[in-house]
């Protein structure tokens, strides 16, 4: 599809109607430097994108014949009321997709009663996101905050002390990270040197705060000393998640950093189930990103055990489209397209989406 620039801003809105729409129009607006550091995968573009191919191995299996007259898709996601199980995965770096960047981002997101974590590679304070989305009438918003285990441990509790009093609802800790990944490679040579000499007052990015020498005892100790939730994210085996369950996360996050830290990952939608069942005997909810382009996606992931479904790319599409709108706009996108998939595959409520309505072929 052609970005249709002809249109006014609500015209060229109602033109895009799937988050394939939103790419197309995103990669026409955003800069060079942008489209390298929010398609960057591992070497190559390929881990990401498998991470999209292997949901089309999974097909919905639908019942018929079933009262989905008042379906609808509100749920709890770890103690929170939201309107789906859908919310926008960490991402850093929003202003290179639009100048309002997370501060947009999060004030769509909440206003669709949605999640959303907030990146600690954010080019926006924690402070000031908390601010534009606390202004927000009759909305009680759910923001998480996700961090590093950085080298320098004060750097990490600073954030976490931050969330706690600005009234952040989780701590996400990357757990996938002893170093930033490949995806470095692949980036123009300046792309550092623009972003610090263009954004002076952009926090540290994690490729200098990188500790290899991480373990479980240290997302213990992040558990230990927080009064927030801890969730876990980057974990893609059952046996990781089962060691997780023992040092007292509250939930986990199967995700490959998109794709863009191993070259040859596996697929998250793949290894879902298994994270799932490891966890099966606590009550520690599982969610996944990664891949996720549809609403159809989502049912898949949630038939597959997921309590929550999380997407990177595509917020950053429309919000270089059209700022928080354009945000809005692929939320409303995919809440419409799994409320259809529900009725249509006989599920007139979250609870009702079955591991039978799901086959892998």
């Amino acid at each position: 599809m052609d970005c249709p620039k002809r249109y006014d801003a609500m015209e060229r809105l109602h033109k895009l109607v799937t988050l394939r729409d939103f790419e197309t129009c995103s990669l026409e607006s955003m800069s060079e430097y942008a489209k390298s550091y929010f398609s960057a995968g591992a070497c190559s573009k390929s881990t990401p994108r498998e991470n999209e191919e292997a949901f089309h191995r999974y097909r919905i299996r639908p019942r018929v014949l079933r009262d989905v007259s008042d379906a609808e898709m509100s749920c709890k996601v770890l103690n929170s009321h939201v309107s789906c199980p859908i919310g926008i995965a960490p991402v850093g770096l929003h202003v290179l997709a639009h100048q309002e960047a997370e501060s947009a981002t999060a004030k769509a997101c909440c206003e669709e009663d949605c999640i959303f974590i907030l990146s600690s590679s954010a080019s926006t304070c924690i402070e000031r996101v908390q601010y534009i989305v606390s202004s927000l009438k009759e909305i009680q918003p759910v923001l998480w905050m996700q961090t590093y285990i950085h080298k320098e441990r004060l750097v990490t509790m600073n954030i976490i002390r931050r969330a706690e009093s600005l009234g952040f609802s989780a701590i996400v800790v990357t757990v996938d990270s002893p170093n930033c990944g490949l995806w470095r490679n692949v980036m123009p040579e300046d792309f550092f040197k623009f972003v610090t000499s263009k954004m002076p007052n952009l926090p540290s990015l994690p490729r200098y705060l990188e500790d290899a020498s991480i373990t479980f005892e240290d997302l213990k100790w992040i558990v230990e000393n927080t009064k927030l939730p801890v969730i876990a994210k980057g974990i893609l085996s059952g046996e990781d998640a089962k060691k997780a369950v023992e040092i007292g996360v509250s939930a986990i996050i199967v995700s490959n950093h998109g794709g863009r830290l191993i070259e040859r990952v596996v697929s998250t939608i793949d290894v879902l189930e298994e994270v799932v069942e490891a966890v099966s005997h606590s009550t520690i909810e599982v969610y996944v990103d990664g891949g996720i382009r549809s609403g159809s996606d989502v049912f898949i992931s949630l038939a597959l055990g997921a309590k929550g479904a999380f997407i990177g790319r595509p917020a950053i599409w429309g919000l270089s489209v059209e700022g928080e709108n354009g945000v809005k706009k692929v939320l409303q996108i995919l809440k419409e397209e799994l409320l259809l998939t529900m009725q249509l595959a006989g599920a007139s409520k979250i609870e009702d989406i079955k591991r039978s309505m799901v086959v892998k072929i």
